[in-house]
């Protein structure tokens, strides 16, 4: 019991010559402060006399009808492509229509946003080792109607 008794006498002089952490700093409470910037209503904003806030724009598009009988053809209108290494590459969930061609014209009229100032018709014979038709849109060029021909 001696050899137990000694160096626990030992081990509590040790702790408590080390202290009970009495000489700890106290920090500052930090207070969050919350500002809240001024809001904007309706009556502050303003606008040219001119400006209609309307933020699309309608599209006529006039598709051809097919050039074959025997063979049947689709299009897809889109918004979102770009072209790499001469490939067009089309987002085909940007299409804003997706049809067949028949014999007779067809016309359709699309809604677009503003930002979309750039289209793409991509026709595909449907037939084996068939390559699309690609025809291009803007705005610019073309206003608000595009004759599709093929």
């Amino acid at each position: 019991m001696n050899t137990y008794l000694m160096p626990l006498i030992m081990l509590t002089i040790t702790i408590t010559g080390c202290g009970g952490g009495g000489d700890e700093e106290k920090k500052p409470s930090v207070k969050n402060i919350i500002t809240t910037d001024k809001t904007i209503t309706t009556s502050d904003l303003i606008s040219a006399p001119d400006f209609n806030f309307i933020s699309s724009t309608n599209l006529e598009v006039v598709l051809p009808a097919s050039p074959s009988t025997t063979v049947s053809y689709f299009i897809s209108i889109c918004t979102d492509f770009y072209k790499e290494n001469d490939e067009v590459i089309i987002n085909y969930d940007s299409c804003k229509l997706r049809t067949t061609l028949t014999s007779s014209e067809q016309t359709f009229t699309l809604s677009l946003s503003t930002v979309e100032v750039e289209l793409i018709a991509q026709i595909w014979p449907i037939e084996e080792d068939a390559q699309p038709i690609n025809v291009h849109w803007n705005i610019a060029e073309f206003g608000n109607s595009w004759q599709i021909s093929i």
